[in-house]
């Protein structure tokens, strides 16, 4: 700088002294995307995990949810029981019943899918059961507008205290099927002859047919005698099981008593005029109509084919629902284990190693992470039990029960009801011991007949024929929860000391042995040899067939043991078994059953010369049979499982009633 001079510094002197710069390099910008991009994806799993947990909480919740609510119902229902547990019970006593079939033991994860209770329940105080009804036209003919204005309002809804009501599991799906026991709206229901004339109930779509169950919600059966007429059940009418829902149905009236010609006059017919009914509820036939060997051995017995030609299918003692079952047991030294799914006979068969057999079994649908055998190795999703018609199912108009009396139709019973041949079970041939003691046929591709409203057999354009256009549109109003894995029923057993499966003796987890299998006395090469191997009828240890086997030593629940000789050189021990291989017979179901079997006719008169017939000098017209397990119900546990939507969790619940103030 010079003196007294102003020397102006320029702009490029002034970057000149400034510090130098230097740019940012790739690598750095690398680098810093890098870590952005780490911390996003940090910050979207942690986004993620607490969304996918709130979202799992809130399934597990909605699951607890729906627990509770299905719980509330359940408890509700079985506090409203009306039957006491001990049987049997008088129908003139007006309670109802109470039945609980077990059918297979739970499998090696302790599920159950083949469980039922039914039975007849009060509703709590000020909330009654609710339900359709189909009422009966105005009297009088109706214009047009009139009918239209009538259609559009049916059915109607209606209230009862008392109701029929049935819970059972199918391909993960839980029932809860409530018809109304309301026998004073008799009067006012809509009647119908077989479905004809079929109804077509606005509600439902104004022009599509339906049956008379489909749009009915009350408890009813075919009369028994005269004209086809729907009768609504009574509590004490419901004691009997051939009046309960989906059971074959018994008729007393074929025959006219004045001049014997095929008809029906309204009374039971007595032909050989020997003071006792020729058609009685436990009255049953073998698979070709031929009585079997219990009834043979009786003296008055009918023994005349029906005049119309038809078969004795109206007498299929003891009621069984012929669609219940899908799969056979094919071993069979098994002896009538219809409730096998059959899962890998050839590794294990019952006959040579019960206990592993047993521990393979599986009859629910396979899911993701069950590690046990398939059901089926044809169909994953084949299952055994395949449970009673749903209401959706009985919406078809050829669902025609209770519209079709047997006694009009030859003896048939409605299309559903037919019972089935059990020694047809398997391949369709009949084989000499072949399936003894199965259920109706089971096998889809064995039935020459198969059963429609269930077993899947059928489309909506043959068994469904005439809904099709409404069955997307319709739900399932009886379905109550979906997801259930397991819904397994066990009975309290004072031998066992807890709760158990019926006939919990023949499985060998549980009681070491597989010598109450078949429940005969022992021999010497048995384990037991010296004693019998039945367990106590007082305990649920046994199988509880009905009819029995002669091995069984059930006896005349009227006169028990006695000895008679009969004209035709065989002795009658009062011995009720019955060893036909061809007899739908029931077993591991309790029941609270009926005096009506047990107190059967025993005396009559001999058309001949009128002399008395029956004890204590001749064996008893009918036999009288007890119940399967006389041994009272003190109380059931009712353990459930359920899956979430997501397949992520499975809660379990547990319900535990006591009965022990009905007994």
């Amino acid at each position: 700088m010079l003196k007294g001079k102003v020397v102006k510094q320029t702009i490029a002197d002034h970057r000149r002294f400034l510090p130098s710069r230097r740019g940012v390099t790739l690598v750095e910008m690398l680098v810093t995307v890098a870590m952005l991009v780490l911390m996003m994806t940090v910050l979207v799993q942690i986004f993620q995990a607490a969304t996918g947990a709130l979202s799992s909480a809130q399934n597990y919740q909605d699951l607890d949810n729906s627990l509770r609510r299905l719980e509330a119902t359940i408890r509700s229902d079985l506090n409203g029981v009306t039957a006491r547990l001990t049987p049997p019970l008088n129908p003139k006593d007006g309670l109802g019943y109470f039945e609980y079939g077990e059918n297979a033991f739970a499998d090696l994860q302790g599920e159950d899918s083949d469980d039922y209770i039914r039975f007849t329940a009060k509703a709590p105080e000020g909330q009654p059961f609710k339900g359709r009804a189909l009422m009966r036209p105005p009297a009088g003919t109706l214009s047009a507008a009139q009918l239209l204005q009538y259609q559009n309002t049916q059915p109607i809804t209606i209230t009862s205290d008392y109701a029929e009501i049935i819970y059972f599991l199918r391909n993960g799906n839980l029932y809860r099927r409530v018809l109304l026991i309301a026998p004073e709206r008799q009067e006012s229901i809509v009647q119908m002859v077989g479905n004809a004339p079929a109804f077509a109930p606005g509600a439902l779509g104004g022009v599509v047919s339906s049956s008379w169950q489909g749009v009915n919600d009350l408890s009813a059966r075919p009369a028994k005698s005269g004209s086809s007429r729907i009768v609504l059940n009574s509590l004490g009418d419901l004691t009997n099981r051939e009046n309960r829902f989906a059971s074959p149905r018994f008729s007393n009236d074929y025959v006219l008593n004045v001049d014997g010609t095929a008809g029906a006059d309204d009374f039971a017919d007595d032909t050989n005029e020997d003071g006792v009914p020729d058609f009685y509820p436990t009255l049953y036939t073998d698979a070709d109509g031929a009585f079997t060997l219990a009834l043979q051995n009786l003296i008055y017995a009918p023994g005349y084919l029906m005049p119309t030609g038809g078969n004795f299918s109206s007498m299929p003692f003891p009621y069984i629902f012929p669609g219940a079952y899908t799969q056979p047991e094919t071993d069979l030294a098994q002896l009538g284990w219809i409730h096998s799914p059959t899962p890998d006979q050839t590794t294990a068969p019952f006959s040579t190693d019960p206990l592993t057999y047993l521990h393979r079994l599986n009859h629910n649908p396979l899911d993701l992470g069950d590690n046990l055998y398939r059901p089926d190795a044809g169909d994953l999703t084949t299952q055994t039990w395949w449970g009673f018609p749903t209401s959706r199912e009985t919406l078809s108009v050829n669902w025609a029960d209770p519209t079709w009396q047997p006694n009009q139709h030859g003896g048939l019973q409605a299309s559903g009801l037919n019972p089935r041949d059990p020694a047809n079970a398997v391949g369709g041939v009949l084989k000499v011991n072949d399936d003894a003691e199965l259920l109706p046929a089971m096998s889809a591709a064995a039935r020459s007949n198969p059963q429609p409203f269930n077993d899947e057999w059928g489309t909506a354009s043959d068994v469904y024929a005439g809904i099709s256009a409404i069955w997307d549109d319709l739900w399932e109003d009886d379905l109550i929860m979906t997801g259930v894995r397991s819904f397994d029923v066990k009975a309290y057993d004072d031998l066992y000391g807890g709760y158990v499966d019926l006939g919990w003796a023949n499985d060998a987890r549980i009681s070491g042995s597989t010598d109450f299998l078949l429940e005969t006395p022992a021999t010497a090469t048995s384990p037991l040899a010296g004693g019998p191997t039945m367990p106590s009828l007082a305990t649920f240890a046994h199988e509880g067939r009905m009819p029995p086997l002669t091995t069984d030593n059930r006896y005349d629940a009227q006169f028990g043991a006695a000895t008679y000789l009969l004209p035709t050189g065989n002795t009658y021990t009062g011995n009720i078994g019955d060893d036909s291989t061809r007899i739908n017979r029931l077993r591991r179901v309790f029941d609270t059953w009926s005096t009506d079997y047990t107190m059967a006719p025993a005396h009559a008169v001999n058309p001949m010369d009128g002399t008395p017939i029956g004890p204590p000098h001749y064996p008893p017209v009918y036999p009288s049979y007890p119940p399967p397990y006389p041994a009272p119900l003190k109380g059931i546990q009712i353990q459930i499982r359920v899956v979430d939507p997501a397949n992520q969790h499975v809660k379990q619940m547990t319900i535990r009633h006591d009965f022990t103030d009905k007994l």
